[in-house]
């Protein structure tokens, strides 16, 4: 006996069940309705009800949490976009102060997507690659203490769907992503300097069915550790 012929002894037998009438009950018989098909075609049409307008437009993704330099208020960070590459807002909302900014970010970028990491110097860190830049990574900060948002600098050759960021005790920013021949990349970005100080390009195996970037990152004192994936074949 075949699987197949398993499977389907196994849909009948729950339709037989399903369809056996309860005790007592009278035995239902199909009959022939030659009427039905011009019942139905004369048939009124069915009124619709409006349940209200929907929203249209724009998607928000996550929001974001940043502490303020005066440790007991926050700033919330909310994305808006129309499609996944753009056009994409920032409204930064200063819980501290109740000012609202909105900023335009630049197109062509996920940053739903996007690492993040606070940095040791209270700014937040966000990288994401460049559709129209080769899948360049590019690396962003946004300062609580002006609310602004903005580039900091390209780092060529890593890309990737995941970019994990993790901040190490020596105050530099630790970011991932993916470069070819299916390898995790890895740089290092350096605030005090405003500048990638190491770009080591493609560490660890190369997957044989692509990496997918990191999906955990962490830094101690001498090593950054991270976790990688597979894209399936």
């Amino acid at each position: 006996m075949t699987t197949t012929a398993v499977g389907w002894k196994t849909v009948m037998a729950v339709v037989l069940v399903a369809s056996r009438p309860g005790i007592g009950a009278e035995p239902w018989l199909a009959v022939a309705q030659p009427e039905l098909k011009q019942a139905m075609e004369k048939a009124p049409l069915l009124q619709t009800e409006s349940l209200g307008e929907p929203a249209r437009g724009v998607n928000t993704w996550e929001h974001w949490a940043v502490p303020n330099p005066d440790g007991k208020t926050w700033d919330e960070l909310q994305i808006y976009f129309k499609e996944y590459y753009g056009p994409t807002w920032l409204y930064a909302i200063d819980l501290g102060t109740g000012e609202v900014k909105k900023q335009r970010l630049p197109d062509q970028r996920q940053f739903y997507l996007s690492g993040r990491a606070l940095g040791r110097d209270s700014k937040y860190y966000i990288a994401t690659p460049d559709r129209s830049r080769q899948w360049n990574m590019f690396m962003h900060v946004y300062d609580p203490a002006t609310n602004t948002f903005r580039e900091l600098c390209e780092i060529p050759g890593i890309g990737g769907e995941t970019r994990p960021l993790a901040t190490g005790p020596d105050g530099r920013i630790y970011g991932t992503g993916s470069v070819d021949k299916g390898r995790v990349g890895l740089y290092v970005y350096d605030p005090a300097l405003g500048k990638v100080v190491r770009n080591y390009g493609g560490v660890g195996p190369s997957h044989p069915n692509g990496a997918w970037s990191a999906y955990e990152m962490g830094v101690d004192d001498t090593h950054a550790y991270i976790v990688s994936g597979m894209i399936p074949a």
